[in-house]
């Protein structure tokens, strides 16, 4: 090889080691960024799975306390009719002991009188009405008292279901991690630098040849 072809070969030589430096860098480059893009998708699912989990933590303290809310509002709301039940209780039991006294005394001051016979049957019938009146009214009270627990109880319940969705709204989404990046197509570096090599002594060999060619026609 003359020294032509030699310088030709080196500069050659020198462009395709250069190249394959080039994509090396790049590969590298390629590498790191890949890799950064990696650790940014792990942290940041590490931190949405944290942020989950004290979100679960909270769903269920909010879920036992809105639970116990709903326990106190039923036991509050069966106290209250119970408290109206045994007052209609009470109630019946004074106006039957004030209706026996009171017919006591309409059977003994008839008697006093001398009085008889459907006068003191019509006494009697109105003493007695008046506690069929008195039960009348109670017995409304406490239907109207029943009906109002049970939509008092009903408003608990669906509140309490109101509550629960409101929470379960908070955590119910199911957490997915973020697509992975893609992985860099990288360039074969000591491919590039074969071939470099390669065409940079096929260009060196035929400049020889080409020279001395020239020299055997001169």
């Amino acid at each position: 090889m003359c020294a032509p072809a030699a310088a030709s070969f080196a500069s050659s030589a020198m462009g395709a080691i250069g190249s394959a430096a080039e994509a090396s860098a790049q590969n590298k480059a390629a590498q790191r960024q890949y890799e950064h893009k990696l650790k940014i998708r792990e942290r940041k699912w590490m931190m949405d799975t944290s942020l989950a989990k004290t979100k679960n933590v909270q769903f269920e303290k909010n879920i036992s306390e809105a639970n116990l809310a709903a326990q106190r509002a039923y036991t509050e709301s069966q106290v209250n009719l119970n408290n109206v039940r045994v007052k209609a209780m009470l109630d019946h039991a004074d106006d039957f002991a004030s209706m026996l006294e009171a017919e006591g005394m309409i059977e003994a001051q008839a008697a006093e009188r001398g009085v008889r016979g459907a006068s003191v049957s019509r006494m009697l019938s109105m003493n007695l009405a008046k506690m069929g009146m008195a039960n009348r009214q109670r017995s409304r009270a406490l239907t109207e008292s029943m009906y109002a627990f049970n939509q008092g109880n009903e408003r608990i319940r669906q509140q309490l279901i109101s509550d629960k969705n409101q929470e379960w709204s908070k955590v119910a989404i199911e957490l997915v991690p973020e697509k992975a990046p893609v992985e860099p197509v990288k360039q074969n570096v000591g491919l590039k630098l074969f071939t470099g090599l390669a065409g940079a002594a096929f260009d060196a060999w035929g400049g020889s040849m080409g020279g001395d060619n020239d020299s055997s026609i001169s």
